[in-house]
């Protein structure tokens, strides 16, 4: 090959490059789906009523109103500092969901910081596992024919 081939090779290959990173960059950034406080939401709530977002904090005790029936449940989170939002959820809870408990909130919030709209409810949950007492329910004699034991 010669010179002025390789170059062309080189442009080439040096303009797919960045097609690809700039093509990977945009539609990464469209993804980003950034974590806030309760304190951080509020504070940047202008900014942030315009893109979906995450917020974490504590179910404030007494702020839970589940109606079964039209699958609304609306509860407050809020954080150490005080800073509440009023969250509005359309579906069921999640089963550990109750008050005083960690959650997360995917939605979007209104430009006050004081309602957000959630699209998706999760919860924290313990890490540890406890195994079963003696007095659990479990059948013994099941786990003794149990296909794990040998």
């Amino acid at each position: 090959m010669t010179k002025k081939s390789n170059k062309k090779w080189l442009i080439g290959g040096l303009i797919i490059g960045a097609a690809i990173l700039t093509i990977s960059f945009t539609s990464l950034q469209q993804n980003l789906i950034y974590f806030y406080t309760p304190s951080e939401a509020v504070a940047n709530a202008a900014d942030l009523s315009s893109q979906t977002i995450k917020v974490g904090g504590m179910v404030k005790p007494a702020s839970v109103k589940w109606e079964a029936e039209k699958l609304s449940l609306n509860f407050t989170v809020t954080d150490t500092t005080g800073n509440d939002i009023e969250i509005k959820h359309t579906g069921t809870p999640p089963d550990m969901f109750k008050e005083g408990q960690g959650v997360v909130v995917e939605g979007r919030i209104d430009q006050t910081g004081k309602v957000m709209i959630s699209k998706n409810l999760m919860v924290k949950h313990s890490e540890e596992y406890k195994k079963p007492d003696d007095h659990s329910t479990m059948n013994k004699a099941l786990l003794e024919q149990s296909l794990f034991k040998q």
